[in-house]
């Protein structure tokens, strides 16, 4: 008992020992008024360096007059080394000499030797049999010239991984690493240095698909689950697909949680069966929204869903929306409808919809009553492009101040297609959306005749993490043939308002009556363009400019009559997309400064 207390003991002496320093600052601190915390005061860094001094110390925190206590000497070293080798000086060696608390000055030295600049010169593999050389030299994409990195590097890495991931070799190790550099012969002074890439393959054994099973169902049948995957047994465990998969099921909208598992894959079995474990939620839905579309309308909207009739993922959805316009002789469109939808339509890829509504619009200038039944076909070919067809008939009326005509029964043929790859739908960061459409009414069941053509183009680039550049660019034309000479308002373009122009009001742009009251056009041109930038959590900043101009044929088009807006707003995310507050006005070349308008909603603009 006496060997472990003298152990103790001493334990309790040298804790004593190490206190006594920090408790003798505390005294003296408390002791004396003037004690000065130990701050940077002076920072030191090599001369000719390959960077800025404020490249190479961007991300340590260091600056002068900071407290020696709020940065590290090895935080410092870190972040220095990163901010080379993100360059391509991956020897780079940096020598970072901290200033004591005792200095009478803390000075801060950095002493950088950089070393030479790595490009890309060439590529050997080893290990490597699913994959031919060339091939996996076509996936890296490499150039030679291309600055090597290590966010390159491990790049690198995460494509080949996916790469063999998809033929099932769900175990491989892949290393991609640069060669050591040949400097044999070279001039010391030289800067730049060209390199090998050396990537070393271990593949592991090939993994198949086996059976699928589905474990939580309570109302959804199998096969709505089954089906969202596109793999058959035998095929190989493509881990990318059964990601993709799980995102899919969650978009049925039917599942609180789905998780799925594997059986038999840490065993090192070459068959591996799928479970997927999910968990239903109550998926029949009230949907209520409501919206402030300028100062001069506000829109409201409310839709009954219900989507897993018969257990089968098919979709009833009932509802409407109104918009109420609050300028001068004020006025309401009402909408109304019912639609039904079948996916795997015949147990194919394809998605079937009916929809029936009514519209009831009554504006200043503008009357117009219609009822119709629309059918559409779409389907998706891979995961970022969707075509749909559809045949819709209807009946409508309409009465302007120059014209009014009788109910008229009507056939419109439509088409559209899109290719999307945003990487969200509700705040993008980066990717695309390109969609065109046409209309072509008049055909099989007659009634009035015209076409329209439409097409629209999203862009979305991440500068820099929290600065995106967006811009919109949309076109659209609308014309009588066969000697019909009338294009029904609800057929034309309108613009003005917070997710076009803003600065306008809604719709307030193009032809006008002899009241003023906006007709809508026939040719429509539209531009956006928005910088938005993340200040600090959820809060964005925004600034913006859009155009856009409506007229009745392709001869009165011109600038002169185009409206500009500018402004900016704040955005705020939230689980359902940014709640955005736009402040737009109008600095036109046809009426100069207008008073500005404020824009309230729930989603970008764009």
């Amino acid at each position: 008992m006496l060997r472990p207390m003298k152990g103790l003991g001493k334990l309790l002496l040298d804790s004593a020992k190490l206190c006594l320093p920090a408790v003798a600052m505390i005294a003296a601190g408390s002791a004396d008024a003037d004690y000065i915390e130990p701050t940077i005061d002076s920072i030191y860094v090599t001369d000719n360096l390959p960077v800025s001094r404020g490249d190479l110390l961007r991300g340590t925190g260091l600056r002068e007059g900071i407290p020696q206590f709020q940065v590290t000497r090895r935080g410092v070293l870190d972040a220095v080394l990163d901010n080379l080798t993100s360059r391509g000086y991956l020897e780079a060696d940096v020598n970072v000499i901290w200033p004591s608390w005792t200095d009478e000055l803390g000075v801060a030295e950095i002493h950088v030797a950089p070393g030479r600049r790595s490009h890309y010169s060439g590529f050997v593999v080893s290990g490597n049999t699913v994959f031919e050389a060339a091939e996996i030299a076509r996936m890296l994409g490499l150039s030679p010239g291309d600055l090597l990195t290590p966010a390159a590097l491990a790049d690198m890495e995460s494509q080949l991984l996916d790469a063999y991931r998809q033929r099932g070799y769900v175990g491989a190790i892949i290393r991609v690493v640069v060669a050591p550099p040949d400097t044999a012969g070279l001039p010391d002074t030289l800067s730049e240095i060209d390199r090998a890439v050396e990537c070393e393959v271990t593949e592991g054994q090939q993994v198949h698909l086996g059976a699928i099973r589905v474990e939580g169902l309570d109302t959804v049948r199998k096969k709505v689950v089954i089906r969202e995957i596109p793999l058959a047994r035998g095929d190989s465990l493509d881990m990318r697909i059964l990601r993709e998969s799980i995102s899919d099921v969650y978009g049925l909208g039917l599942f609180q949680t789905v998780r799925i598992r594997y059986e038999g894959l840490e065993e090192g079995s070459d068959t591996v069966d799928v479970v997927v474990s999910v968990t239903e939620r109550d998926y029949r839905t009230v949907d209520l929204g409501g919206g402030y579309l300028s100062p001069s309308a506000i829109t409201g909207s409310a839709y009954w869903n219900h989507p897993n009739l018969f257990g089968n993922n098919q979709r009833l959805n009932i509802g409407g929306r109104i918009t109420r316009y609050l300028s001068s002789g004020g006025g309401d469109e009402v909408v109304p409808q019912v639609s039904y939808e079948e996916p795997y339509f015949i147990s194919t890829r394809w998605t079937a919809r009916v929809t029936a509504d009514y519209l009831y619009k009554e504006l200043p200038g503008i009357s117009e009553r219609s009822y119709g039944i629309e059918t559409t076909f779409s389907r998706r070919f891979g995961r970022s492009l969707e075509w749909e067809v559809g045949y819709r008939v209807e009946r409508s009326r309409y009465a302007e101040e120059a014209e009014e005509s009788d109910w008229a029964t009507s056939a419109i043929v439509s088409t559209s297609l899109v290719h999307d790859t945003r990487n969200s739908p509700f705040s993008p960061s980066r990717g695309h959306r390109l969609s065109g459409g046409v209309d072509a009414a008049g055909l099989l069941v007659g009634g009035r005749q015209y076409y329209r053509l439409t097409a629209e183009v999203r862009v979305f680039k991440a500068v820099k993490r929290d600065f995106i550049l967006a811009w919109r660019l949309g076109a659209g034309r609308v014309e009588p043939y066969g000697g019909d000479e009338i294009v029904e308002p609800d057929d034309r373009f309108f613009l003005g308002g917070g997710t076009t122009v803003r600065g306008y009001g809604f719709n307030d742009l193009g032809p006008e009556d002899e009241q003023g009251n906006s007709l809508g056009g026939r040719v429509m041109l539209l531009g956006n363009i928005e910088t938005r930038l993340r200040v600090i959590g959820s809060l964005g900043f925004v600034l913006f400019a859009d155009t856009g101009g409506l007229w009745d044929s392709l001869s009165d088009v011109s600038l002169d009559n185009m409206g500009f807006g500018t402004g900016l707003g704040l955005r705020y995310e939230t689980p359902f997309g940014p709640l955005r507050i736009d402040y737009g006005f109008a600095p036109t070349w046809r009426e100069g400064f207008r008073r500005g308008r404020v824009y309230v909603a729930l989603g970008h603009a764009f």
